[in-house]
């Protein structure tokens, strides 16, 4: 009998033992990966139901020889503002959502799909420390998200936000790709379906009468997609195509001195182009150093109103009688008056962009640095620049007002009023989940959900055998 107790204690002792192994050796296997590096706005203390948001405020440039750049983006920063602006307006109002205080919690994508992916977990998982498939930590819950930008942007968060039954409200994605319900069963837009365009491209064509036309498309979905649908249907009515360019992502002065030649030498005087206006700009400095002129430009609505696109000299010399198609426009009361009333330090995002409006820095041991090695440079010792203020520090008095830049342009506001349209179709969205009756609810038993805690998939839900938007905008 005691040798048998003895054998159990040390069969259970051994048991114990690997099991403490096994759980050290699995720990030692799991390792952070990565943790992510978003720069952008949040406010989620004490709010009830918490908005996502992604833009592209800057523009990662890599170039051929494996160096990048960050270049920031004034328009899509308007952007940015919008929505804060929109949600601002909503929590202040008693007709819609009275009983409600939003929160947000917005990225920046970079204009790269990478950083779009990495927001999207990171919102999901509500860390830095992305963990898919688990929520860490508890707070108010997720609404929706209004974003990422373009069309391959929002491709790859709907993939990712699809598996989760997660609303998504796209202000700026247009490719027909992204109509696909099986694809993509919880992206919507305020922002038409790009076939219209593609369609209302191929009718001006053939309405003109030109049969020989030269096509160029962004190396991305946006782009492949609206020229596919556009070649098909003016080849199909006998128009030839001259040329099929695309434009790099990767800057690349190579190919787009290729591309200059081939407009140059062809005779098609006619050129359909699908890109955003950051994709189209580097082409268009060259064929403007080319005097490369005579061609009439069909735009798509990704650069037809684009400031970086229409600056003044090239319109004249290059652009001069283009056609396009443009998102509606509209006026937004009260927007322009957020927009110049800015605090430069309220946090890093906002002092990056007042620091690049005005060409200064907020940060005086920075200035002071800057002034002193000027100094040296020109063998000077008693530069005011050392001994006062320093050359360079921004005052954060700057007037917003005395600006020319497209942040504080709002007399063509397009996107940015389908940004605005965006936030608001979410608060409906949850304005009709607040106000839920019992009895005329839209889920199992004509019950409502709770609007302090709901799953995602029924903001976007209406009946047992329906999976529609309640209040989201969907444009196809």
């Amino acid at each position: 009998m005691k040798i048998h107790k003895l054998n159990r204690r040390l069969l259970l002792g051994l048991c114990v033992f690997f099991h403490i192994c096994r759980s050290l050796s699995a720990e030692s296997t799991c390792k952070l990966k990565a943790k992510f590096n978003l720069s952008g706005y949040k406010d989620v203390e004490k709010k009830k139901v918490v908005v996502g948001g992604m833009f592209p405020v800057h523009k990662r440039i890599a170039s051929s020889d494996g160096n990048t750049s960050r270049v920031f983006n004034f328009r899509t920063f308007r952007w940015t503002q919008t929505m804060l602006f929109a949600i601002d307006e909503i929590n202040k109002r008693t007709d819609l959502l009275p009983d409600t205080d939003l929160g947000y919690v917005i990225y920046d994508s970079c204009f790269t799909i990478s950083k779009a992916v990495e927001g999207t977990l990171t919102y999901l998982t509500g860390q830095d420390e992305a963990v898919p498939n688990y929520r860490c930590g508890s707070g108010a819950p997720l609404a929706a998200l209004v974003g990422a930008g373009g069309s391959d942007l929002s491709i790859a968060t709907a993939r990712i936000l699809g598996l989760y039954h997660f609303p998504q409200v796209s202000y700026s994605s247009t490719s027909s790709a992204l109509e696909s319900k099986f694809q993509f069963p919880t992206f919507l837009r305020t922002i038409p379906n790009d076939k219209h365009q593609s369609t209302a491209m191929a009718q001006m064509v053939l309405h003109f009468g030109w049969t020989w036309v030269g096509t160029i498309a962004a190396d991305d979905d946006y782009g492949k997609y609206g020229i596919k649908d556009f070649k098909e249907q003016v080849e199909e009515a006998g128009v030839c195509i001259s040329f099929s360019e695309v434009l790099p992502k990767v800057s690349s002065p190579e190919a787009i001195q290729r591309i200059v030649q081939t407009v140059a030498e062809s005779t098609a005087k006619i050129i359909v182009v699908f890109s955003s206006d950051v994709d189209l700009s580097p082409l268009i400095t060259e064929l403007l150093n080319h005097n490369v002129t005579n061609r009439t430009w069909i735009a798509s609505e990704a650069w037809i109103t684009s400031a970086l696109i229409n600056q003044p000299g090239v319109s004249v010399f290059i652009l001069a009688g283009t056609l396009g198609f443009g998102v509606k426009r509209a006026d937004i009361p009260g927007l322009q008056h957020h927009l110049l009333d800015m605090d430069p330090y309220a946090d890093p995002l906002t002092e990056e962009f007042w620091e690049t409006s005005f060409n200064c820095t907020l940060d005086y041991g920075k200035a002071l640095r800057l002034a002193k090695q000027r100094s040296k440079e020109v063998n000077s010792t008693t530069s005011r620049a050392v001994r006062g203020v320093p050359d360079g520090l921004c005052s954060g008095r700057e007037s917003l007002a005395q600006l020319t830049n497209t942040y504080t342009d709002v007399s063509q506001l397009r996107i940015t009023y389908s940004v605005y349209k965006a936030v608001y179709a979410v608060a409906h969205a949850l304005h009709n989940l607040e106000h839920c009756e019992d009895g005329k609810g839209p889920f199992v038993g004509n019950s409502c959900a709770d609007i302090k805690n709901f799953e995602p998939w029924q903001v976007n839900h209406r009946g047992p055998s329906e999976f529609v938007p309640i209040g989201l905008i969907s444009v196809n």
